[in-house]
């Protein structure tokens, strides 16, 4: 069955391409516009298929035309998926970590000799550290920032 499109609109100012269309059944945006060919620069993309193509839009027409949702519905991520994301981050990747308290570093041996001596034992061999320690030989940066609100 044929999908029914409803053109969004161009930046092209002589109703050409490229343009935005909707699926008006399932929402899909389609992207109309010239095919990106050069060799080069389709060895760079990430993730495309047979059979898929590329296409060269400037961004204005996604600023302009592109969806702009009243509400924007959050991605979760299992605790895998999280993982995977600063394994696979190619220049910096922040993990953000938000609490009222921390109650658990409070309690920690590790925690009270680094209050103590400013520095605390880690095995460094342990997964994450030597993922950082790779990232890092390859160019990129990872950082941890922790928000905790005041203890009680």
């Amino acid at each position: 069955m044929a999908r029914k499109l409803r053109f969004i609109g161009t930046d092209s100012k002589v109703d050409g391409c490229p343009a935005l269309h909707t699926d008006e059944g399932t929402g899909e945006v389609i992207v109309q516009g010239a095919p990106v060919t050069d060799p080069e620069d389709l060895a760079q993309l990430r993730h495309l298929g047979a059979g898929e193509a590329a296409v060269a839009v400037p961004r204005e027409l996604l600023v302009n035309w592109g969806p702009k949702e009243r509400e924007r519905v959050p991605e979760m991520v299992d605790r895998e998926a999280f993982r995977r994301l600063f394994e696979t981050f190619q220049h910096t990747a922040w993990r953000l970590e938000t609490r009222g308290g921390y109650a658990s570093d409070r309690e920690d041996p590790d925690y009270q000799e680094f209050l103590a001596t400013g520095s605390a034992p880690c095995d460094l061999n342990e997964p994450w550290f030597v993922n950082i320690k790779a990232q890092n030989r390859a160019g990129a940066t990872a950082g941890r920032m922790r928000v905790a609100g005041a203890s009680r």
